[in-house]
């Protein structure tokens, strides 16, 4: 049975985010753009089976992904919606996430009414880590349905559009990179231990570290934040991660690598960088893209980090932006 699917994707990377689809399913058809980085497809793969199949090839560039199983009018929704209550597990939160591309549509006063609706059957409505999603997504004229379990949708947020909250000793941007590594990829930081951060300054990443009871290495030429120069906590070394890594006598719990660089090149950082991690040891970084040829070019740097790591995800975040993050495990063998 074919089905009809919404996926997401960065707009820039939404033609690759089509072919790892269409690599997936030989049989796809691809109906229209919705919305830029927002594209209508049909599949023969059923759709539970979708994102697991996302994560099993490495596909990078589709972040979230939800079911179109109706196309009603606007006016029709709440009565359709209200005739598949039995659907729900009124034991689980859900979420109803609406998207659009017309102003047209005032999606607070309809995702208010549909609220309404449902918390009046019984079923506990939340916006946050939903268990279940009602899907919407409206147009001027119609309105795409779709129920799904969160997981299935690659990600609980709408679009996988994650917010994060700014707080006021925050370093940098690059810091909700990390924390939406850490939610996509379902990451169990070490809740205590030390961490290696390579490429630090000016510590955004360093400072998630710390809020995680992580003690931290930081490794860079440049000055961290004066926020964290008097956390006896972290350690900082003005040098260069090549100059570092043959001389460290330290074993860490957690790597990361936020480093501007090619990705063939942080790459062979990080298999450096194994000799340092623990066993079953967890690691974060990110690959910076060329503007050519990208699919190449993340398929050469996970080619490397597989000789020394397994590669637990890998993905353009919503927070990347010309550039893809990846988890990954140390390989057994090498300790």
């Amino acid at each position: 049975m074919r089905s009809q699917v919404i996926f997401t994707a960065s707009p820039e990377f939404a033609q690759i985010a089509l072919n790892e689809l269409q690599v997936l399913d030989r049989q796809s058809k691809f109906i229209q753009w919705l919305d830029p980085g927002i594209g209508l497809i049909e599949l023969d793969t059923a759709f539970s089976d979708l994102a697991a199949q996302v994560s099993a090839t490495k596909a990078a560039f589709i972040r979230h992904i939800c079911p179109v199983m109706e196309t009603v009018s606007i006016e029709d929704l709440q009565s359709v919606i209200a005739s598949q209550i039995a659907l729900f597990d009124r034991t689980s939160t859900l979420s109803i996430q609406i998207r659009s591309n017309t102003k047209d549509i005032n999606r607070s006063e309809l995702r208010n009414l549909l609220v309404d609706g449902l918390s009046a059957a019984g079923l506990k409505v939340e916006a946050k880590d939903p268990v279940q999603v009602i899907s919407i997504f409206c147009t001027k004229e119609i309105a795409y349905l779709g129920f799904s379990n969160a997981a299935e949708n690659l990600s609980s947020w709408a679009g996988g559009m994650h917010r994060f909250a700014h707080e006021a000793d925050q370093i940098s941007r690059a810091e909700f990179k990390l924390l939406e590594a850490i939610d996509v990829f379902n990451l169990q930081l070490p809740i205590k231990g030390l961490a290696l951060d390579l490429g630090a300054s000016p510590g955004g990443w360093t400072r998630v570290l710390r809020n995680q009871g992580l003690s931290v290495v930081a490794v860079d030429p440049g000055d961290l934040a004066e926020s964290l120069r008097s956390d006896p906590n972290i350690q900082h070394y003005r040098q260069l991660v090549q100059q570092y890594l043959p001389n460290c006598r330290d074993r860490f719990d957690l790597i990361v690598n936020d480093m501007r660089m090619a990705p063939v090149d942080s790459a062979k950082n990080m298999i450096a960088a194994s000799e340092v991690l623990k066993e079953n040891g967890l690691a974060v970084m990110t690959l910076k893209l060329p503007s050519k040829g990208v699919k190449n070019v993340i398929e050469r740097a996970i080619a490397l980090l597989e000789n020394n790591y397994e590669v637990i995800g890998v993905r353009n975040l919503f927070h990347n932006r010309q550039e893809v993050t990846l988890a990954v495990t140390l390989l057994s063998k090498l300790v």
